[in-house]
């Protein structure tokens, strides 16, 4: 793992999202040991005590964006993914799931969270709908402690599962004894991947719900009827409450179709939501991201997929979402500093990571970014939080720090002389994975109707 060095970055404009820190037009940030040491005004030339130097004159600094749901197995998928005949998601995702090798799996993550780096995304929850098997859930985690980012790994069923078939759950059992504590860094937790009520039946989805609760592993579950339903109005989610399925250990994802009884459901329990407004928009519906979080739910943001049409330019999601709640709703509930709140401290929040992440406040661990602030599309500039938001791009970001390690540096990425190119590894891998999946005769698809599964269109 690459090396710790402490850091001193000077002259920064901080948004420290930490109401007690504050916004500091000229800040000293200390970095020790991997940790928020100090943040004082910047008051010229100090002594950097043996601390590397990172001048920050001209720069915009924040905490590393957190994205709370992410595939990464099917990163390989972009470009496979689109709008041609028989190229919708889920008629490629199918074909091809069955076709992953261990090589697959393990750089289909590195490349998704190569491009998390590149965008200032520095903890990353991966909902993995494709574990086939103990070693491919391995090549993830190992993926994950390799890219040196921060996050979960939520372990799933295989691809297209049939209703019947609970997760691996003696593998579950088996996790963290494989991963103890010392090899995961810090850096990296595990959860559940359940399809629930919508997709399995009563003797699936409460076992599943009553292991992982009996390991304390957090719950995530796709809310996606309006995917199956024809004219979908509500998620049901009033009676997955009455099941006992909801609660402050639960993140349910999308819940675009939600009603104001859904809404009520998740204030009173304290459930988690994480949208993925691009992805929403696309195929689902309008994201309800206002009435959410004038109700009081934890709401946070995720980028979903790189196989449909996004990327991890959180900036410009920030953009569009802030556009599209003014122009739908109205309110002035979704400012720009709400949304890098959303991304940054709520999203540190719905993993149970804002002691530790989310804000810069000393103590703390040093997820930050660092963003020109002297580029043409963000001057000039009256408010720099606003600016970011409005105008920022993805190719301002010049620095990534990840627990301390610069995983970014004047806006390329750090790799060690010997380390692969995690690009060119995913597009050699996407290649021989379509060959594979070709000479099986799977691919191209030969049905352009994504198919359901059994089960899946009431709820059980």
């Amino acid at each position: 793992m690459r090396e710790r060095p402490d850091l001193l970055i000077t002259g920064t404009h901080l948004i420290s999202m930490d109401s007690a820190v504050g916004d500091v037009a000229d800040a000293d940030v200390l970095v020790r040991d991997g940790r928020i040491a100090e943040i004082v005004p910047h008051a010229g030339a100090r002594d950097a005590m043996d601390a590397e130097v990172i001048d920050g004159t001209g720069t915009i600094m924040l905490p590393g964006f957190v994205d709370t749901h992410w595939h990464l197995w099917n990163s390989l998928l972009r470009g496979t993914v689109g709008d041609r005949p028989g190229s919708g998601y889920f008629t490629v995702k199918r074909a091809l799931a069955p076709h992953f090798e261990l090589g697959d799996f393990y750089w289909a993550a590195r490349f998704g969270l190569a491009e998390a780096i590149s965008g200032g995304i520095t903890t990353v929850h991966n909902f993995d709908h494709n574990v086939r098997g103990p070693q491919d859930a391995d090549a993830n985690i190992q993926a994950h402690l390799d890219s040196g980012l921060r996050g979960r790994f939520s372990y799933g069923p295989p691809d297209s599962a049939p209703p019947e078939a609970t997760n691996d759950l003696d593998d579950l059992r088996k996790l963290r004894a494989r991963w103890p504590a010392e090899q995961l860094d810090g850096r990296l937790d595990f959860g559940v991947a359940l399809r629930g009520p919508y997709r399995t039946p009563p003797e699936v989805y409460e076992r599943e719900w009553a292991e992982a609760r009996a390991l304390g592993m957090p719950i995530t579950m796709h809310c996606d009827r309006c995917l199956r339903e024809e004219g979908c109005r509500a998620c049901g989610l009033v009676r997955l409450e009455e099941l006992g399925l909801l609660g402050e250990d639960v993140q349910v994802v999308h819940a675009v179709h939600v009603d104001a009884r859904d809404i009520e459901a998740l204030a009173r329990t304290g459930t988690r939501v994480s949208l993925s407004p691009m992805t929403e928009l696309r195929t689902m519906g309008f994201p309800l991201l206002t009435e959410l979080l004038e109700a009081g739910v934890p709401v946070s943001l995720s980028l979903d997929t790189l196989a449909m049409p996004t990327s991890a330019d959180i900036l410009g999601h920030l953009r569009m979402i802030v556009s599209m709640e003014a122009a739908r709703t109205g309110s002035g509930t979704v400012t720009p500093r709400r949304l890098l709140q959303l991304a940054t401290i709520d999203g540190a929040r719905d993993l149970g990571l804002h002691d530790t992440i989310g804000s810069v406040t000393p103590g703390k661990s040093a997820d930050l970014v660092i963003l020109r602030g002297s580029d043409i599309n963000l001057v000039p500039s009256g408010d720099p939080v606003e600016a970011l938001v409005y105008t920022g791009q993805v190719d301002n970001i010049d620095t990534v720090i990840a627990d301390g390690r610069v995983l970014k540096r004047r806006g390329g990425l750090v790799r060690d002389d010997d380390e692969p190119d995690p690009v060119a590894m995913a597009a050699a891998r996407r290649d021989a994975l379509l060959a594979r999946a070709a000479a099986a005769g799977d691919w191209p698809p030969s049905s352009t109707t994504p198919s359901t599964t059994a089960g899946e269109g009431s709820l059980q």
